[in-house]
């Protein structure tokens, strides 16, 4: 394949890929919690253990990639809506930990079956074989990627 030939492809697929940000569909949300919030909570319930006091602030942004600052800002957003607590660590009162509310697991539950449900929806428009080409494409999307990251940290 030829370098204009590659080109013209690399612009069809970034074209293909803004499309996806003009979507003006139904949206997975619940009252008032942002998508980055919403990944927060998801970040807090799969990383929180049931005999952990929570995490964190610092440990949920490294494990998001974003910074503390960042994280504060949807906290305070997401215990406003009564979906987190702020807690002292019991060991060391210096340090604040976060954790889920009942109603905060109610919240990450529901929106991930909500995602779930629409998942099953584009496997059924794709049909099970171009389900799984699908999927092997995004895997080696992501391991592209990963390799694209992992030079640039050594360079």
């Amino acid at each position: 394949m030829e370098n204009g030939e590659k080109k013209a492809i690399a612009e069809e697929l970034a074209g293909t890929i803004m499309r996806f940000k003009k979507l003006d569909g139904p949206h997975i949300s619940f009252k008032g919690v942002k998508r980055s919030e919403f990944f927060l909570l998801a970040t807090l319930a799969y990383h929180s253990t049931p005999d952990s006091q929570g995490i964190k602030i610092s440990d949920l942004s490294a494990k998001m990639d974003i910074t503390p600052p960042a994280v504060t800002h949807m906290i305070n957003s997401l215990e406003e809506l009564g979906l987190v607590l702020r807690l002292a660590d019991s060991s060391d009162r210096r340090v604040v930990l976060v954790s889920l509310t009942r109603k905060g697991k109610d919240v990450v539950k529901k929106i991930q079956e909500e995602f779930l449900d629409k998942l099953i929806g584009l496997v059924e428009f794709l049909g099970e074989k171009d389900s799984k080409e699908f999927i092997r494409l995004l895997s080696l999307n992501l391991d592209y990627h990963k390799k694209m990251c992992r030079q640039n940290i050594d360079a």
